[in-house]
């Protein structure tokens, strides 16, 4: 399952080259695990909700994870936690890339 907007253009461009390449996908991206679907589809809608320190960000809106699963229909405590799980991950390497 591609969760990223450029994943075909991506392989449309590797397929058009002379001669044609494979796109590098296993350093773009990971495959999810089915189990964790509804987890990552949350997270790239809240993923810039965040709330920010004096430093930078410092979490992802609890509210606005809590807000995206009611509208996508997502019940229960599992998708949330790896939702915000994942979003402290995130914001590790975006603080570490801003540094």
């Amino acid at each position: 399952m591609d969760l990223s907007a450029t994943c075909d253009d991506c392989r449309a461009m590797y397929a058009e080259r002379k001669p044609p390449g494979k796109p590098p996908c296993y350093t773009c991206r990971v495959d999810p695990m089915l189990e964790n679907i509804d987890a990552l589809r949350i997270f790239f809608i809240v993923r810039y909700q965040l709330i920010m320190g004096p430093g930078g960000p410092i979490d992802i809106n609890h509210l606005a994870i809590d807000a995206a699963m009611q509208r996508e229909g997502i019940e229960g405590r599992e998708c949330f936690n790896k939702v915000a799980s994942l979003g402290r991950w995130w914001l590790e390497r975006v603080n570490k890339k801003g540094d």
